[in-house]
């Protein structure tokens, strides 16, 4: 490469622009905005709980789904695999419109858009996220996650005034024809899956600094105590199998999890935990969009503190903080019925929130090699899906038997201080001398093989 190319402005951000296009498009339309669809069912259609939290558990476990996600990025590249699903997505999401039983619902919007969105949603944005940065992962992560959080704090008011002017069908037909021309046509025609396809290194790096980066990760894995060292990269991209095989990969994931859990039983069922405690419409969905607002401070803020901070010690205050804010959210909701209380525990839970995501692309990439991480980041989703399914489950069962949510906010946050104490003792796994001959040899291999391609 050449090294006046560095003075022009590296692809890469553009790259990182349209990726936080695709999940503000798809958080703010189609996650953010769940609150506003579950409460049209709950509250003004007058469906039961029950069989609305199912729906919702359905779209959890199709969750179950991103290993093989995963696979299909790693192999069609991010920029086809979201365009081409975020058509899919936006014709099952206008063609909910039409359903008038919850089956129905269960089957177009719990399975089709469930299923259809995983394929342009925050997975393939940070895959090449991944692909194009380095050395600035979790600051550019960081923008992706804010642009995320912008929708969310965009949408849900709108969405919500939209459902109540334009009725059930009309309003998401529009959310459909936004879905496509925020988050497939200008990915469409401007995004690129790696800098290899412009003759570019990540980072835009020139070749000497290349080979001097590939010298400094050598010389931190090689440090004895390089699995509590925040410099710590593995000079070796891990296969999946052996990757899932270490303990830390699920540490991970169970403090993501977590979160996650908590997560959901405040967007997707806060809403209407706020309307049954006397707040507003407008009012309640405002304090969703200050939960995404301080999701998006966070992401932008601390995002880039990821890239210089030991995973554990991220992990722990992150996900302790998660706990904090969900408790006080609940005791503003619930018991004090106060907006600036519940509005507070939203803007510590969206804070921590923020950049916890790159945290998790940032760990995984630095224990186990970036080149497999749209392999290997599903299986953390698995356990998400898995943990946010349960937190559905629980919030219709709450619902239905005590008639309030307190319970599953309450849950929500002693989870989260349980796995802020677990969180302290994330170490970065070892390779076992087997494998790292075995990784050697691959490498050699796949340098052979790219060399004898070029000369042909």
């Amino acid at each position: 490469m050449n090294p006046k190319t560095k003075k022009k402005l590296f692809y890469g951000w553009i790259v990182t622009i349209l990726a936080g296009l695709t999940y503000f498009g798809s958080n703010g339309l189609l996650s953010a905005s769940s609150g506003t669809i579950i409460s049209q069912l709950l509250v003004y259609k007058g469906w039961d709980p029950t069989s609305v939290s199912f729906t919702y558990t359905i779209k959890s476990f199709i969750g179950l789904s991103l290993p093989l996600i995963g696979l299909c990025i790693a192999k069609f590249g991010p920029r086809l695999t979201i365009c081409v699903t975020t058509i899919i997505t936006a014709i099952c999401l206008a063609a909910t419109g039409w359903v008038s039983t919850p089956l129905a619902f269960i089957l177009v919007y719990g399975v089709a858009v469930s299923l259809s969105m995983l394929f342009n949603d925050q997975l393939a944005c940070f895959t090449v996220v991944t692909n194009w940065w380095e050395r600035k992962r979790g600051q550019q992560s960081g923008i992706v996650q804010a642009m995320g959080a912008l929708g969310g704090v965009v949408f849900p008011p709108l969405i919500t005034i939209l459902f109540l002017h334009s009725g059930w069908k009309q309003s998401l037909v529009i959310m459909a024809v936004a879905l496509v021309l925020i988050t497939a046509l200008p990915q469409f025609i401007w995004m690129k899956d790696k800098p290899e396809q412009m003759g570019l290194h990540k980072d835009g790096m020139t070749d000497e600094e290349v080979k001097a980066f590939d010298e400094e990760i050598k010389k931190a894995a090689s440090n004895a105590d390089a699995a509590a060292d925040k410099e710590y990269r593995t000079p070796y991209d891990w296969d999946t199998k052996d990757a899932v095989r270490t303990p830390q990969l699920w540490l991970l994931a169970l403090a993501w999890g977590f979160c996650a859990f908590g997560y959901c039983v405040v967007m997707y069922f806060g809403m209407t935990h706020m309307i049954m405690n006397g707040f507003g419409d407008v009012q309640a969905s405002t304090i969703i969009s200050i939960m995404s607002a301080a999701i998006l401070i966070g992401a932008l803020v601390l995002g880039p503190v990821v890239d210089r901070v030991p995973v554990k010690y991220c992990y722990a205050l992150m996900v302790a903080f998660h706990g904090i804010g969900f408790l006080v959210c609940e005791l503003g909701i619930a018991h004090a019925h106060s907006y600036a209380l519940a509005a507070a525990g939203a803007v510590i839970a969206g804070l921590a929130d923020g950049p916890i995501l790159s945290a998790l692309m940032n760990a995984l990439c630095r224990f186990y090699g970036p080149k497999n991480y749209a392999k290997i980041q599903p299986y953390c989703n698995v356990v998400t899906t898995l943990l946010c399914s349960v937190s559905s489950l629980l919030c219709g069962w709450a619902l239905s038997n005590t008639g309030s949510l307190s319970m599953a906010f309450y849950i929500s946050a002693g989870v989260c201080f349980i796995f802020a104490i677990i969180s302290f003792f994330i170490r970065a796994p070892k390779l076992k001398p087997e494998q790292i001959e075995k990784y050697k040899a691959r490498d050699i291999r796949e340098a052979e093989e790219a060399a004898a391609k070029m000369k042909g």
